[in-house]
């Protein structure tokens, strides 16, 4: 969820709001509520997009461990895909849209792990082959990490608890 666009989560919150959840509300004044909430999820959804520099960050650390990845590979003599060398060449990408680095982003992703299947492929041939993929893997267990934390606490004891009176 975190590399979809705001405007998209916003989208299917409204949905899921207006055609699951309101049509089991009684109350009116609840269900008046809930429909402001959507006009203000609604006016806001514009106004935000995703965080564009973690996508850069994403394609940055994909690149970088491609070409760990191909630099080992090489040195066994493993023939490596075309496009994987196309793939680790500088980009410009501040002129890139959103989109544009979500779709880069998501086929290095791809490649990358095509790449690892190539070095599990040829394991025995590379002497170093379990260090390269601890490496590879730790640079991408960074951005998990990252990631995991740019989500908020969820609230699930008062998720749970929705039936009953504070």
């Amino acid at each position: 969820m975190l590399d979809m666009p705001f405007s998209r989560i916003i989208e299917g919150l409204n949905y899921s709001l207006e055609n699951v959840i309101a049509p089991e509300i009684e109350s009116p004044i609840a269900k008046g509520q809930l429909f402001a909430v959507v006009e203000i999820l609604n006016q806001i959804k514009g106004r935000f997009d995703h965080k564009f520099e973690l996508v850069v960050e994403d394609i940055k650390v994909s690149q970088k461990a491609l070409a760990t990845l191909i630099e080992t590979l090489s040195a066994a003599s493993v023939e490596i895909p075309s496009e994987y060398h196309s793939n680790t060449e500088a980009i410009d990408l501040a002129a890139m849209t959103g989109e544009e680095l979500r779709e880069k982003r998501n086929q290095l992703e791809i490649i990358v792990s095509g790449a690892l299947d190539l070095l599990d492929a040829h394991r025995a041939d590379i002497p170093d082959a379990q260090k390269v993929e601890h490496a590879v893997f730790m640079q991408f267990g960074a951005t998990i990490f990252r990631n995991m934390l740019l989500v908020g606490k969820y609230r699930f004891d008062k998720i749970t608890q929705a039936d009953k009176k504070d």
